[in-house]
């Protein structure tokens, strides 16, 4: 099986949260290698408190910066995965229609940020993905905000691909 292809570019927030990552683990390549040194001399009860604490920390961001890097859309030949922070969902090429663009939701509302949708037969599911706007209002802060440009593109391959699959051809990855 192939594995999953990000659809979406990445943009400037993803590579903000790659930093993270980055930063994160060096920490932890850090804090391990004290944690070696301690452990090697003896340890007493508050230090070996402390380095759980470091380490617990530690792990506590870099699983949420790591959530946070690989929010989006992917896709793959058994269907297109929707990456969230906290779930994934993973609708299969089967029970795809098509896209939208439509304005995305946050607490139910409306928000001045347009992003795409994907169309199934069990309804439409909203994408983390959405498009800039320099309007104001309400945002929705949770995956990747692309320029015009990049949400077009992505959106062009996302038909692109579900056009492949119901040709029958596969799914087409660059």
């Amino acid at each position: 099986m192939r594995r999953w292809r990000r659809v979406d570019p990445l943009g400037l927030r993803q590579r903000v949260f790659g930093l993270f990552v980055l930063c994160g683990a060096s920490m932890a390549s850090v804090v391990a290698t004290s944690i070696l040194r301690v452990v090697a001399h003896g340890t007493d009860l508050r230090t070996a408190a402390g380095m759980l604490g470091a380490v617990a920390f530690l792990a506590v961001w870099l699983t949420f910066a790591v959530r946070l890097y690989l929010v989006g859309i992917y896709r793959n030949e058994r269907g297109l995965l929707l990456r969230y922070v906290h779930r994934s969902r993973l609708l299969p090429w089967s029970q795809v229609t098509g896209f939208d663009v439509r304005t995305a939701r946050f607490l139910g509302s409306a928000t001045v940020r347009n992003a795409a949708w994907v169309l199934t037969r069990d309804g439409a599911w909203e994408t983390p993905v959405q498009q800039r706007s320099r309007l104001v209002g309400w945002r929705k802060n949770t995956g990747p905000v692309l320029s015009a440009a990049d949400f077009d593109l992505m959106m062009a391959r996302l038909r692109e691909a579900h056009a492949a699959v119901q040709a029958g051809g596969g799914v087409v990855v660059r």
